[in-house]
């Protein structure tokens, strides 16, 4: 058997993790001597060590490697093909990350503002539009998830688009993990349809990534403030194209504030 500090220095784990994860139950001593209290493992607990390490190295939180520990090969493998999509997924959003930052590096390094100051913004009348939609609380993360639930209910009615996608935000505040989301297709004269209200909108065209729409928003409230209106109703957006068969870089919305005078 191995006292602690032999395990310790074999497993390049410091005894204070081993403590912790002796108390949490994830790795147990094979021996604690009664009178000293002095932990001791067994030489089959360094493979069990190992698999410990590597699984934390692999994002796993302990209690999941708890779980995890006691798992079958089969789904253990399942598991860990789940998290490498996961960090595949962060890669490539990190990658999109320092994309834009050498983008706004090189814009930067020519004397030009990173920030959206050229959004061309116009005053425009919208008409009453027939919509099918669906309303739900949703995490931004889940817009997919509104997406899927509104195609279930264009083939529960037997609707037949009319136009592009309408995502109306009703929420009085911004969080992303609770966001008030309102769905729609235009779909004139269909079981379920509602009326979008038309009136004086101040508009103005988004292209690029989504996650850059509030540098729009914000151009569009600066000029909303200066030009004497105020915001009458929920603002909207209208994806002209898709991320599906678009790169970022080419997506394209229409932003939407319906305004009265102030």
């Amino acid at each position: 058997m191995f006292g602690i500090g032999e395990f310790s220095k074999l497993c390049q784990v410091t005894t204070k993790t081993l403590r912790h994860y002796d108390t949490i139950g994830l790795l147990r001593p094979a021996h604690i001597n009664d009178e000293t209290g002095y932990r001791y493992y067994n030489a089959s607990q360094l493979t069990a060590m190992m698999l410990i390490i590597r699984l934390r190295d692999y994002g796993f939180p302990l209690d999941e490697v708890s779980q995890l520990m006691r798992m079958p090969e089969a789904q253990l493998a399942a598991a860990m093909r789940a998290k490498a999509e996961e960090h595949q997924e962060e890669m490539r959003s990190k990658k999109t990350l320092m994309e834009r930052i050498w983008q706004d590096v090189d814009l930067l390094e020519k004397g030009e503002n990173i920030i959206m100051s050229n959004v061309d913004v116009k005053i425009v009348e919208r008409k009453d539009t027939d919509i099918i939609s669906v309303r739900e609380m949703i995490a931004i993360k889940d817009f997919d998830v509104l997406f899927e639930n509104l195609g279930k209910k264009l083939q529960e009615t037997g609707t037949r688009p009319m136009g592009a996608p309408i995502a109306i935000y009703h929420s009085r505040e911004f969080d992303p993990e609770s966001t008030d989301v309102e769905l729609a297709y235009p779909a004139a004269g269909s079981a379920g349809t509602r009326v979008l209200k038309g009136g004086k909108c101040v508009s103005a065209i988004h292209t690029g990534s989504y996650t850059r729409l509030n540098e729009t928003y914000t151009a569009l409230a600066k000029w909303i403030d200066a030009n004497g209106y105020s915001i009458a109703a929920p603002p909207y957006e209208l994806y002209l194209n898709s991320p599906a068969d678009t790169d970022e870089k080419g997506l394209v919305t229409e932003i939407y504030f319906p305004v009265t005078e102030a």
